[in-house]
């Protein structure tokens, strides 16, 4: 079974909601840039704590779109209030590992700091590409804590490259937000999100099928 046609409808009969995804998305982001810019571990608490919470109400939003064919911008306000403590909790894992790993990388040099800083590199990699699993398990699913991350990282082995195609196609969204025009951007976070529910929910029912 795969939820893939399910997002591909939702490009057209979503549209009021993938607008307003995108604003809410890119206004959280905006912040993190004006307090912080760059990549730093300021910047990687901040936008844990800005952006994880809505992209926690979008990924529900789509979620539904994908399983039950059920969307709208209502869903999504009604979904930023109900998920907003899951988005953080969410987001916060990888966001405080990325961190520490940088703060290694800046802070210590030098050989005998190189397995430290590479374990916690590993770590925020695989965090992050978890993560693209882990909101839906957790805004969707309701799992939890290490049961939750168990799961996530099951199916970041089974299924690697719907995690990279995620990053992958936000990666290509910011890229041409920045030199095309930056109206991509606000059009990037709501295509990003249905990708990553329809993949999410096509890996998990063909795991338990």
């Amino acid at each position: 079974m795969t939820y893939l046609p399910s997002a591909f409808k939702a490009f057209w009969h979503e549209l009021p909601f993938l607008a307003a995804a995108g604003v809410l998305v890119c206004a959280g982001s905006g912040l993190v840039v004006l307090v912080s810019p760059g990549l730093s571990p300021l910047s990687l608490v901040l936008g844990a704590v800005l952006v994880g919470p809505t992209w926690a109400a979008v990924i529900a939003t789509t979620d539904s779109i994908v399983r039950d064919d059920h969307g709208g911008v209502l869903l999504l306000l009604q979904n930023l209030k109900r998920h907003c403590l899951a988005g953080l909790e969410v987001a916060g894992v990888p966001a405080v590992v990325a961190a520490l790993a940088l703060l290694n990388w800046h802070v210590y040099s030098g050989p005998l700091f190189a397995v430290p800083l590479a374990v916690s590199c590993c770590a925020g990699v695989l965090l992050l590409l978890a993560s693209c699993y882990a909101f839906s398990l957790r805004v969707t699913a309701g799992l939890r804590g290490k049961t939750l991350w168990l799961a996530a990282l099951q199916l970041v082995a089974r299924a690697p490259l719907v995690p990279l195609g995620v990053l992958a196609l936000a990666f290509v969204a910011l890229l041409l937000g920045t030199s095309v025009t930056a109206s991509l951007l606000l059009l990037a976070p709501g295509p990003v999100a249905l990708f990553a529910s329809a993949g999410t929910w096509t890996e998990k029912h063909a795991l338990h099928r």
